[in-house]
């Protein structure tokens, strides 16, 4: 958490100035959302909902943007933890964009199609076909996998029940597949998302030697549940490991997307939505920032244009190089002499950056960088 972010919000409840108040505490909650801590996101902004309701005004608290998770609470009560009374789940209700969503256009069609299916369920209900409502997804941190949900959320204009593994997994024997069943069962009668984030965290295989008894019946639960679920509840989990998963949890999915790091054409739309959610009007190569953010999920390609943004903003100019500098910044830590530090700057020379520029964003000589990535390529080839 960015302790910027959370001055300004202490400073704007001292001013009693309640629209800075409300910016800042949203600029904090996107900040949570883009590193994915979407539970401490929600649980900002319900506390902020929360009081506003308490005093009798609306709350109309949202977060703004086309980047945003979240629009408005629902009012699906949630259960709670018995020994200490979290909340089981978050309910939320989702304003992203389909369109916003930069995959593969064959796994877009995929998802389009379970959404269309879900949309048209009763229809095909009827002809005792069953809408696809299980969806698995896969794939390193910052690939979309939440984004995608809640864009399924949004498309099909259902509150998300968003899943808190802090309040679900308990350290008393048995609470943790009590909360299971809880969750599931609070569910169960209403046309809403649950959403499961770090599935492995609760799917995990039960012929791991490591894993004590406890995870292993809780697994047994969650199969239990899945094999329960009715129709009216659309369930996606996502997770980072997959290998991680028990082999039965797999079949219970009707459908399972691996999202993958974003290929070029992928990172030159999300550079263009970076430039067109932050502002950017500068005229800047996207085919080469593109290019040297090969392996870069999109979050940090969000992190890289709104980094741009704001230099764009404070010095009124930005060009590809002082881009490219902030990523070399970014990636190295500001540092200058270590391994690491010299590997990313090779890998920087590979796709096409200067040594020239490549110097300027580490603030060194050309001549020293220079001195520093042959020694370092010729202690490696010898």
């Amino acid at each position: 958490m960015k302790a910027e972010l959370v001055e300004k919000v202490i400073v704007a409840h001292c001013s009693g100035d309640e629209q800075q108040f409300s910016e800042a505490l949203n600029n904090l909650v996107k900040d949570e959302e883009k590193k994915g801590n979407m539970p401490t996101a929600n649980r900002f902004r319900k506390a902020y909902e929360e009081k506003k309701s308490s005093s009798s005004t609306p709350a109309d608290f949202s977060v703004g943007g086309s980047g945003a998770f979240f629009s408005q609470s629902s009012s699906v009560a949630a259960p709670r933890d018995k020994d200490s009374l979290l909340e089981l789940y978050d309910v939320v209700t989702s304003d992203v964009s389909f369109d916003e969503v930069v995959l593969p256009e064959n796994q877009k069609k995929i998802i389009q199609q379970f959404i269309d299916e879900q949309k048209n369920a009763e229809r095909l209900n009827k002809h005792n076909i069953p809408a696809a409502n299980r969806l698995l997804l896969c794939g390193p941190p910052g690939c979309g996998k939440t984004m995608t949900a809640y864009a399924i959320g949004n498309a099909l204009k259902l509150p998300i029940a968003y899943v808190r593994l802090d309040g679900l997994v308990s350290s008393y024997l048995g609470q943790t597949s009590i909360n299971l069943r809880k969750v599931f069962d609070s569910v169960k009668n209403k046309r809403i998302i649950l959403f499961l984030d770090e599935f492995d965290a609760i799917a995990k295989k039960r012929d791991d030697a490591n894993e004590l008894g406890e995870l292993k019946r809780v697994v047994t639960t969650l199969l239990q549940n899945f094999d329960n679920l009715p129709d009216n509840v659309v369930l996606i989990a996502a997770t980072n490991h997959e290998h991680l998963l028990d082999p039965a949890i797999w079949r219970r999915f009707n459908l399972t997307i691996t999202l993958a790091l974003p290929g070029l054409e992928q990172r030159k739309v999300l550079i263009q939505n970076g430039r067109k959610k932050y502002g950017i009007t500068a005229k800047i190569n996207t085919s080469s920032i593109a290019k040297i953010t090969d392996g870069m999920s999109g979050a940090l390609i969000d992190e890289l244009m709104l980094a741009s943004a704001k230099k764009f903003l404070l010095d009124g100019k930005l060009q590809t190089t002082d881009i490219t500098t902030i990523l070399i910044q970014q990636k190295t830590k500001y540092s200058d002499n270590n391994e690491d530090a010299i590997k990313v700057i090779i890998e920087m020379l590979d796709r096409g950056v200067s040594l020239r520029a490549a110097a300027n964003a580490l603030g060194i000589s050309h001549s020293t960088l220079e001195y520093q990535v042959n020694k370092y390529r010729g202690g490696n080839n010898g």
